[in-house]
């Protein structure tokens, strides 16, 4: 109970706290990096890498595009709260490369959510099809429903490791 509590009250500092100004960030596009209660399950002792990611195919500037970072199948990819580390950052602050820094070695899968009004989810039609953009690691092939981890999944294993994320609107 208490972590669910704790974990609901990070989401919503998360989503209603607004992203951080242009100036206020780092200028190689870092951004910061809010992890879950699910980080106390991994050990964050040992190395870690930095992710850059270069988000393609953006529709437009309006609201924020959401980060979540997945250590495993569980949640992937449309539910944060399940997520690892997540990120924001405002789509028209948005540098060329979003950096997010001091994640531990293991495998993941990202998710991004082109949340246009701001609303912290994913608006959907009344059959389910997606009205937001979205994206994953590896930019699997959406077929029935969201991409499958094993299909986003990658190993963050060195220092450094870049991706480009396309998204995609329904």
């Amino acid at each position: 109970m208490k972590s669910t509590l704790s974990l609901s009250i990070l989401l919503l500092f998360l989503f209603i706290t607004p992203p951080l100004a242009a100036e206020q960030r780092n200028v190689v596009g870092t951004v910061p990096v809010q992890f879950t209660d699910l980080a106390e399950t991994k050990d964050l002792s040992g190395p870690k890498g930095r992710i850059a990611i270069r988000i393609d195919n953006i529709r437009n500037s309006e609201g924020a595009l959401n980060i979540a970072l997945f250590t495993s199948e569980k949640g992937f990819p449309d539910k944060p709260e399940k997520a690892f580390a997540l990120a924001s950052i405002a789509t028209k602050e948005s540098p060329g490369e979003i950096v997010i820094e001091n994640i531990p070695y293991g495998t993941y899968a990202l998710s991004v959510l082109h949340d246009e009004n701001e609303n912290q989810k994913m608006d959907k039609t009344w059959i389910g099809k997606p009205k937001e953009g979205f994206g994953t690691s590896n930019n699997p092939k959406v077929r029935f429903g969201p991409p499958k981890f094993d299909e986003s999944g990658f190993v963050l294993d060195r220092e450094n490791i870049s991706m480009v994320i396309d998204m995609m609107y329904l």
